[in-house]
């Protein structure tokens, strides 16, 4: 006993190293085991996480998987936390938090404005497939009409709608699947108007026009409520980000400056206080100024 307590006085600093190995290579090993067996909780969390991914990838049109995005996140966190170690750095794992939302976050926000850009091409294409469906009484031929004249991102939905259709779905059907795949109101509502103006015989080109006309006047007003409140959410934004510089900053000056925050349980604590204030401000001032007509 009195050896092995030499030995490991004698060598400490490498006896630390194998401990850490150790426990590295135990962690690494439960989590590929976690990661392997598809009734894990880790596996299950993780394939819901690739379905909204690709959900979102699949309505925006890209040309790739969730699973990829998903393998190059586990990638790059790996990374950070190796790098965390050895640079004996705990401030390093903040970038973790990015690593996770931004991905998601980004599809998210093309989602929205592709949504915001399909919304803002809703009236004229309602006035395009009006002035078709004069020309010609079938649907199927002024959807068609519509997507030659429309532009992306209208003209690619439209053109899914085409593409459904000849794989044999009803028209109808097809156009409320347009609806549920974007999940706008705005859409919802003229889809239901095209609709019920078709099943019970009124004057269809006329009906859309006029909604196309009313439309136009709710883009204006929301215009009007987004220029009043552009300040507002820049201010937002600029407060939102700025603490995340500055802590940056104030590393990269001192680096031991905040290195009470990470090395006791009063600090972690302080931190984790901080974060969540922040992120429930912030949410707070996204809701506040997310002004709805």
């Amino acid at each position: 006993m009195e050896a092995l307590e030499k030995f490991v006085a004698a060598n400490e600093t490498w006896v630390a190293y194998a401990a850490i190995a150790l426990i590295a290579l135990g962690g690494t090993s439960a989590l590929m085991i976690a990661a392997l067996d598809p009734n894990s909780g880790l596996r299950r969390r993780l394939a819901r996480y690739e379905a909204s991914l690709d959900k979102e990838i699949g309505f925006l049109l890209y040309r790739t998987t969730g699973q990829k995005i998903a393998r190059i996140q586990i990638g790059i966190t790996a990374a950070v936390l190796i790098v965390a170690f050895l640079l004996d750095d705990v401030f390093i794992l903040a970038l973790l938090p990015f690593v996770i939302v931004v991905p998601i976050a980004v599809l998210q926000r093309r989602r929205d404005k592709r949504i915001a850009a399909i919304e803002l091409q809703l009236d004229g294409w309602l006035m395009v497939l009006s002035n078709a469906l004069k020309a010609a009484p079938s649907l199927g031929e002024a959807l068609a009409t519509s997507q030659s004249l429309s532009r992306p991102p209208m003209s690619e939905e439209v053109d899914l709608v085409l593409k459904e259709v000849r794989l044999g779905n009803p028209t109808d059907q097809a156009l409320l699947h347009m609806a549920a795949r974007c999940n706008s109101r705005t859409l919802w509502g003229a889809v239901a108007t095209l609709l019920v103006a078709r099943q019970t015989g009124g004057d269809v080109s006329r009906i859309l026009e006029d909604s196309a006309d009313t439309l136009r006047e709710m883009a204006r007003l929301e215009g009007v409520v987004k220029t009043k409140t552009a300040d507002g959410r820049a201010q937002a934004y600029v407060l939102g980000v700025l603490p995340v510089f500055l802590l940056a900053a104030i590393h990269f000056v001192d680096p031991h400056w905040l290195s009470a925050l990470g090395s006791n349980a009063l600090g972690y604590l302080i931190t984790i206080a901080a974060a969540t204030l922040w992120i429930l401000g912030f949410l707070s001032a996204r809701r506040i100024l997310a002004v709805d007509i």
